[in-house]
Parts: structure tokens; sequence; C-alpha cells
């Protein structure tokens, strides 16, 4: 998601750090609907008294929608469902103003290092033909042609990041072996196809939104709003499983609603053995109720090469089984033509690509000569990219990912942000194509009109 941990980090910060902001200068007018959070860390209580619980924590340029005021309070209406108290002075009556991010991603603190090997049984064949090995990087013991079957019975990782596979006493490099597994899109648990589970439509929420608030007011508004799955954020590659004390109260809320929650895991594909093995822990997880994920979606995106893709996607298939549910996130085909969508269609049952078609400060798009930004555009833009992921990888379920968030501004908050015309227009391409649902990135960004328009659009 193009540095979207990033984000997703920030926003958390700026909901447990003060924060300062420069606001533009506005003479209340008659109060309007609408208006925007001045700073960050606003609370939302769930009455006019500082004492009450606290349902959500706001950041600067949220949208509310002002009910009345009693006071030093102003009762408000938060995600076009929810009704709390905020402090009226933390309120802008304006539009949203232009800022710039300040933040810096994460620094990769793991270093690259060997693994031993892992047992495992998986029938394979290479796509090229391959050399055979003593052991990673030993001696040649002769070589297996293109296409021939082969039994992998253990894999590890050499110390340059490389991943091996066991044929029989020897090993190869595991570039060009491919993994022969049953089609994910056409798994079926309980007599349904695995990727109903997030059929529908989505929202990703970033760790902010469930460390500071409650998670059963964000359980019942997804409800409210018709949303039937939530992408959690909870693991990348420098911070490890940095989710795993707050996603819990969510999981259980969620469920309780019958809400699936999907693990939101971004492993950067340097080190295929630490991801995969933090991959592994995620899945594993489970409240204290004993609850789990519903699923995992890989976030893959730092690291495209079609042989670390292919190793990390197919060793968390052969570990998690068949019938665990893996949504593979890339790239839409507009921005990486050469992505490789095919290989994703062999481990995950789902396909859901970042279709972030708000690319531009000015009226006009990147895409179809300019075309202005509206309904059609992003309508055209969504239905492009599944029809691209199906064409080059056969029947895979897709379900894209929609833009709700401004590309430029500080914590993706600001004036260029898609328009609610845009989400219809998304939505409506997304199942004019034929996509299983739409998601949107994300949560804490969504306007008031764009909360409108995914709540009235019927999948």
């Amino acid at each position: 998601m193009r540095d979207r941990v990033a984000i997703c980090a920030a926003f958390l910060a700026a909901l447990l750090i003060p924060a300062r902001a420069q606001v533009l200068a506005a003479s209340p007018r008659s109060t309007p609907p609408v208006a925007l959070i001045r700073h960050d860390n606003v609370l939302v209580h769930q009455g006019a008294d500082d004492k009450s619980p606290v349902l959500a924590a706001l950041v600067e340029q949220s949208q509310v929608e002002v009910l009345g005021t009693h006071g030093a309070w102003a009762r408000v209406k938060i995600w076009d469902s929810v009704d709390g108290w905020v402090d009226k002075s933390q309120l802008f009556y304006g539009g949203p103003w232009n800022s710039v991010s300040t933040y810096h991603a994460p620094e990769v603190h793991y270093r690259v290092q060997a693994h031993a090997a892992r047992p495992l049984r998986a029938s394979a064949i290479p796509t090229s033909p391959v050399q055979l090995f003593t052991g990673p990087n030993g001696r040649s013991t002769g070589s297996v042609a293109a296409g021939q079957p082969v039994l992998v019975s253990a894999w590890q990782q050499d110390a340059t990041g490389k991943v091996w596979y066991r044929i029989g006493s020897s090993w190869a490099l595991g570039d060009d072996i491919q993994f022969r597994m049953p089609d994910p899109g056409t798994t079926r648990l309980h007599g349904r196809p695995l990727w109903t589970q997030v059929a529908g439509k989505g929202m990703w929420l970033t760790l902010g939104l469930i460390a500071t608030g409650d998670a059963g007011t964000v359980a019942r508004t997804a409800q409210r709003n018709g949303i039937t799955h939530i992408y959690l954020e909870s693991a990348i590659s420098p911070l490890g499983f940095h989710g795993e004390k707050a996603v819990g109260k969510l999981i259980d809320a969620a469920h309780k609603l019958h809400i699936a929650v999907i693990a939101w895991v971004y492993p950067y594909l340097y080190d295929l053995a630490s991801d995969i093995a933090l991959t592994r822990q995620v899945a594993a997880f489970h409240t204290p109720s004993g609850q789990r994920f519903d699923g995992i979606a890989a976030d893959l995106e730092q690291n495209v090469q079609l042989w670390d893709v292919r190793a990390y996607s197919q060793l968390v298939r052969t570990d998690l089984g068949p019938q665990y549910l893996l949504v593979g996130v890339p790239y839409p085909p507009q921005s990486f033509a050469d992505y490789p969508f095919a290989e994703l269609a062999r481990s995950y049952n789902v396909i859901a690509p970042m279709d972030y078609w708000h690319q531009t400060q000015s009226a006009y798009g990147l895409n179809y000569g300019q075309m202005r930004y509206g309904f059609d555009y992003a309508r055209r833009y969504a239905a492009e990219s599944v029809d691209t992921i199906r064409r080059v990888s056969g029947h895979v379920p897709v379900e894209p990912i929609g833009q709700a968030f401004d590309d430029f501004g500080r914590l993706e908050m600001g004036p260029h942000a898609p328009s609610s015309d845009e989400v219809r227009g998304f939505l409506a391409g997304s199942k004019a194509s034929g996509a299983i649902g739409a998601s949107f990135f994300h949560w804490m960004t969504v306007t008031d009109a764009e909360w409108h328009a995914i709540r009235d659009f019927r999948f």
C-alpha cells in the first residue's frame, strides 16, 4: 500500500502523542452539518462529560456531523452512525486544508540470515531446468528438467535470503520450483466458497482506531454501514506482530456481530523465512475467548520479484493448509502491468488490488487521457483492474481496494480525497466487472459523504 503501514504507525502516534496543528483561519458561520476536528487525539465521549466512556479518538481533519451543543460540549455523529460528545472548541467550521506529512517509515531492524531446514511435503515442478547440489551452495550433483514432477521434502534459507528445496537427497535453488496445489479460487469450506468471507463491502483499519477507542463501537458501526468484513493492521516485517496486544478486542466484538476480521500482514520479502514465521504467528493468534482471525491478507508491495513472491506465498499456503483464507494484495495493473498476478492466483483465494485512482492534486487523473475525476473515471478504473487481473490470472476471485484518503496530506487527510461520486463509481465498476466485493482504505479517513455512498451501495 505504498508505505501505508507507515501511515498507520503515524495514526497511532498521533492518537497517543499530543500534537499541534496549523489550521486555516476562518470565521464560524451558521453551524453547518459537517465540521472538522482541529487537532489530534480528540476524544469522543459517550456523554457530555470527560469522565464518560470514550467511544473513539479522532485525529486532525476527521469529519463529524454536528447535532447540537451543550455548554462546552458538542454532540456529534461520527462515521455516519455513532453519536457522541466532543469538546466544541475542537470543531473547525470550514473546508479541509492542505498539509504535508513529516512521517518517515520505520527502519528495517532485522538482518537477513540463514535459517535451518524445515520439513514439508509438496509435489512440485521446475518451471525451467534446475541444478541439484549437495546442499545450499554446495557442489553440483545433477539437474532436473523443466516440467519433471518432483517431491519436495524440506526447505531452508541461506545467508543471502535465498530459499532452497530438498529434492531426494539433493537441494535445488527455489526460484524456479513451483508447488502443485489445488486451485484456491474454488476451495470450499462447509459447503461454501472460501472467498465468501470477504464478499460484499469491507474496510481497512489501522491500529490507532482500536488502540484508544471502543472495539464494540467500531463493530456496531461496521454492521450499520453494511460492512461484512474488516482488514485489521496486525504485523509488518520491521515491527513484527506489533498489533498482538490490540487486535483481540476487535476480533471478539466483530465476531459477535458475524463480521469477519482478516489480519493485514505486510511482509517485506527480504528475509523470507522470518516473514513466513511471522505470518504463521499471526495465523496462530487467538483471543482469551478462543477467537481467531478469519484469514490473512498479505500486502505484497515491497519486494515483488516473482521468485520471492512465489516462495513466500506457496510456503505460507503449505503451512496453513488449503482451507485457510489467504488474500493477496498487489498493485493495480494500471500502475504495475508486469506484477506477477498469475502467481498470486496459485496461492491466494482472493486478489485484492490497491486501486488508488485519485493520484493527483488537480481535477484530472493520470489515466484515460487525463480524464476528469468523477463517477465515470473511478468506475472505469475499477472495472479495468478487475478485468485485467482476471485476463492474466484466470477465474480468480477479485475484491479491489478503493481509495478513501488524500494521497498528499498529513495522515492522508485533506482536500484531495476522492468525492462520494467517485466512491459510487468505484463500487459500480467493481460490481459490474464481477468482483466479489470491494473494500476501502481506510476507516479513519473516510468522509461523511463517502460513508453515505458506501452504506447505500448494495453488492
